[in-house]
């Protein structure tokens, strides 16, 4: 399962979902928008296998149009492929 951790200044993807189509979504979602903040220094990058945070994201842009869209089709799949995305807020 695909965990999505939403923060008050970032957003956490953490592990494999089951669903290799799953996986692959939600990867290219995540990357986009962590090289596109890491491409304009909004916020910090980090990576590993399995895991991507996007952190210290500037205020001004958390909420914009990029994290809108990102945050919709991340919904979106987890409506779609019940099980295997799990979204958190804390």
């Amino acid at each position: 399962m695909t965990k999505i951790t939403y923060t008050e200044s970032g957003i956490i993807f953490s592990g494999h979902a089951d669903n290799p189509i799953v996986c692959h979504a939600i990867s290219a979602i995540s990357q986009m928008a962590a090289n596109y903040v890491a491409d304009n220094n909004w916020g910090t990058v980090l990576s590993a296998d399995g895991y991507l945070e996007i952190r210290d994201i500037d205020e001004k842009y958390y909420g914009n149009d990029l994290f809108k869209a990102m945050s919709k089709a991340i919904e979106d799949i987890e409506e779609e492929y019940p099980g295997n995305v799990k979204i958190e807020y804390r």
